[in-house]
């Protein structure tokens, strides 16, 4: 018997052909297609889903630094005795506000009366001295006495004077009412501290019946009126800043930022952290911060117009960055690509100017799409 094979395989091959063109042809109506989510008006409302398109924005790159708040020199006041004495009298308490002229504390200390009463014993020698040297110019030109007699006596009046002087100045610094105590003869036993500045106490070092010397500090106040930035800045970055940009600065943990710009920016490198300070002022005052305050901040630099989107119209994941796209009725979640980011704006990189999409309520439909 003779076998064909040809009977044999052109079955079989056209057999294989057709279950291939089958596979292929399944393979195409099954192909992954966008899904669209579908929601109701009443889920849209309770989602507070908006739509919008991209808009055209001013961004700009920035220099993330960090700092703290401070104050000018100015606006932070130390107070000190200026004489040595006992604490008779202490007011006030730290966080207390002060006003300029507010009595603080009240220090006595027996020098206070040996210093008055030196000036007023040189004053009064002071105008017998005077009349001496009146008697004997009178007498040297009667040539009645010596022009030696004279001159010792025109010298310790000049001496006399300038003690007197020196005296009086040097009370007057303590801050004794010199006019007063001239016009009355009365000696003050007590010598009382003001606050020079309206602020806020910060710091107290005093007691009653304490020893206090002219180097002892007593109360630190400052003024938080004019609160500024001071921000540590790369070397690298240096190139990039100058004044007026824009600051966006925010205490961490806190969730509220503040607007600032740059004023200075510094000339000097340090050698140990490559940095930089830059100095910056709060655009409204006063700043509801404390001086040495930790902050974390943003200097906007070279503002490009590029298309952009609300944050809440993007969501993250893996890494990737997603947008919903309206079509037919729902919203379809694709791919897109972000770039510089701004004040709660970021640039959408590929999408059409006109595509709408939801500018809010990203992460509601993100957990409504089915899982890929």
């Amino acid at each position: 018997m003779t076998f064909d094979i040809k009977k044999w395989l052109y079955p079989a091959i056209l057999t294989s052909l057709f279950a291939c063109s089958r596979t292929s042809q399944h393979e195409t109506e099954t192909a992954p297609t966008q899904t669209i989510i579908q929601i109701s008006p009443e889920q849209r409302k309770q989602a507070g889903i908006e739509v919008g398109t991209p808009q055209k924005r001013h961004i700009a790159h920035y220099v993330e630094c960090t700092g703290k708040v401070e104050v000018p020199p100015q606006s932070l006041a130390s107070v000190y005795s200026p004489v040595a004495g006992f604490i008779k009298v202490v007011n006030f308490l730290p966080g207390d506000h002060v006003k300029k002229g507010d009595l603080l504390a009240i220090i006595s200390h027996p020098d206070l009366i040996r210093q008055q009463r030196e000036w007023l014993e040189t004053k009064s020698r002071l105008t017998f001295l005077e009349q001496d040297y009146k008697r004997k110019e009178s007498l040297a030109a009667a040539d009645a006495a010596s022009q030696r007699s004279l001159q010792e006596a025109k010298a310790e009046l000049e001496l006399s004077q300038v003690r007197y002087r020196a005296l009086r100045t040097e009370l007057n610094l303590i801050g004794l009412p010199v006019a007063q105590i001239e016009k009355t003869g009365k000696l003050e036993e007590e010598l009382h501290l003001h606050s020079p500045v309206t602020g806020y106490i910060t710091q107290i070092n005093a007691n009653l019946g304490k020893l206090i010397g002219s180097n002892d500090l007593l109360y630190e106040i400052v003024d938080n009126l004019h609160l500024h930035l001071e921000l540590q800045v790369f070397a690298k970055d240096i190139d990039l800043l100058a004044p007026g940009q824009a600051i966006i600065a925010e205490a961490p943990g806190t969730g509220k930022t503040f607007d600032a710009e740059v004023h200075l920016v510094g000339k000097m490198i340090d050698s140990e952290t490559k940095t930089t300070m830059v100095h910056g002022h709060f655009l409204k005052e006063p700043v509801p911060l404390t001086p040495g305050t930790a902050m974390q901040s943003r200097i906007l630099t070279n503002p490009l117009e590029v298309l952009a989107l609300p944050t809440d119209a993007i969501v993250k994941e893996g890494g990737r960055a997603y947008l919903f796209v309206e079509k037919n009725g729902g919203y379809v979640k694709t791919l897109v690509k972000t770039g510089i980011f701004d004040n709660n704006w970021v640039e959408v990189v590929d999408l059409a100017p006109n595509t709408k999409v939801a500018i809010s309520g990203a992460y509601y439909l993100n957990g409504s799409a089915p899982e890929e």
